[in-house]
């Protein structure tokens, strides 16, 4: 692919990458966020659940993805993108529908959730992101950026579009809209968009035929193997999983911090809105700039402007400018994350092993995704207020990117061509 211009790769995959950009926007790791708490209130007055309650079945799907992403990662590896993705978009259709059944009987809530997710994590960002690293090389971070914005189109529009299903129906109409939208616009996408790059068949093929993809590896490890060996994987690791600690932290909490600090509740929920544009914005701006800088470098300033966040809230007083710069903050940071995450990834190592090395750093990052909104919020409960968690963060969204800094020197994909 060297031989090839950069921007020539964009000519040759736009159609896969706009498939992709779709995919994300479907898929099982991109809906329940946005989705979730548009039927919080009306799951509330019919069930008479607890906000908690309902919004647990999102902790649920979680953990149930970070358990079988090892198993993603490596079938992902073996047999390629495609089958993976379209059966996953096929499944997560299937299982809004069977959400749509629930009774008042909350742990079936949870099974629901977590069957649809175990239907659908054949479309996850473990093997979109795959996908699209096979298909760029040269542009690939900024190839990820706008695949990865594919959740801001489902920001856009799926709250609104659930919330008038509602309205006008039922909260069950809500989920059957959802699927019919997958099934309508996601699957026949997926089915004609996506085509394996040349580069992934060739590495399929050596993997099926047990013979290495390029020349040279002599006995290099390869897979889960190559991770747990890699003192890339474990600084990549930590580094993440600190950042995620006060990302997830902050938006969850955003709006309550808002609202403890004078604001109303739809002034405080219209500048937590913001964030979703900055993290659009976010990941473009950070994945074009991947490909021309040391993007360790970059990935540590992108994550490290969530401290500052974590710092202007701490602020005695927050007027409006302080906020929206907060969110911008924010969502550059966040948008940053997962564009440095997947590039990175394919930065040091090699395609073949892609699935599995990134399938691990996803579990550790869901964990650390799950629990820290409950611990923000307990530490709100136990001490009336966000001050010492979001000192907290502030330090480990500095210190752990930092880690970064000690990877491999150079531009550009390194290990992934």
């Amino acid at each position: 692919m060297n031989s090839i211009s950069p921007w020539s790769e964009f000519r040759h995959g736009w159609k896969p990458l706009g498939a992709a950009v779709i995919g994300k926007a479907f898929s099982f790791g991109t809906i329940p966020i946005y989705v979730v708490g548009v039927f919080t209130v009306p799951l509330g007055e019919t069930f008479g659940w607890s906000r908690a309650e309902v919004t647990f079945s999102f902790t649920v799907a979680t953990f149930t993805s970070a358990s079988l992403s090892p198993l993603v990662g490596w079938v992902c590896d073996r047999f390629g993108s495609r089958t993976l993705v379209l059966l996953g978009t096929i499944g997560y259709g299937l299982g809004m529908a069977i959400i749509a059944t629930s009774s008042d009987w909350l742990l079936r809530y949870y099974a629901s959730w977590s069957l649809a997710t175990m239907l659908g994590v054949g479309a996850s960002a473990i093997v979109l992101t795959r996908f699209v690293a096979g298909w760029f090389e040269r542009k690939r971070g900024m190839a990820l950026g706008i695949m990865l914005m594919g959740s801001g189109l489902t920001a856009f529009a799926a709250p609104p579009f659930v919330a008038a299903l509602i309205e006008n129906f039922s909260w069950r109409a809500g989920y059957l809209g959802m699927a019919a939208a997958i099934f309508l616009v996601g699957v026949p996408v997926i089915y004609f968009g996506f085509k394996e790059s040349p580069s992934q068949k060739f590495q399929r093929s050596a993997n099926e035929g047990d013979a290495p993809a390029t020349q040279g590896d002599g006995g290099r490890s390869s897979g889960f193997r190559l991770a747990v060996e890699s003192r890339a994987f474990w600084l990549m690791s930590i580094a993440f999983c600190c950042a995620t600690f006060g990302l997830a932290g902050l938006i969850s909490s955003f709006a309550p911090i808002l609202q403890d600090r004078g604001y109303g509740a739809e002034e405080a929920a219209a500048l937590a809105g913001l964030i979703g544009l900055f993290v659009m914005a976010g990941r473009l701006i950070v994945g074009y700039l991947l490909d021309r800088l040391w993007a360790p470098g970059l990935a540590f300033v992108a994550m490290a402007a969530g401290g500052i966040t974590c710092g202007l809230l701490t602020l005695p007083v927050l007027p409006l400018w302080i906020v929206v710069f907060a969110a911008f903050c924010l969502g550059m940071s966040a948008g940053g994350e997962w564009d440095a995450l997947s590039y990175l990834t394919a930065r040091e190592f090699d395609l073949k092993s892609y699935g599995r090395v990134y399938s691990l750093l996803v579990i550790s990052v869901a964990v650390i995704t799950a629990i820290s909104p409950p611990i923000f919020g307990y530490t709100f409960d136990t001490q009336g207020s966000y001050r010492q968690v979001l000192l907290l963060s502030m330090v480990l969204m500095v210190l752990g990117p930092a880690l970064l800094l000690f990877l491999k020197k150079g531009r550009g994909p390194v290990a992934g061509h």
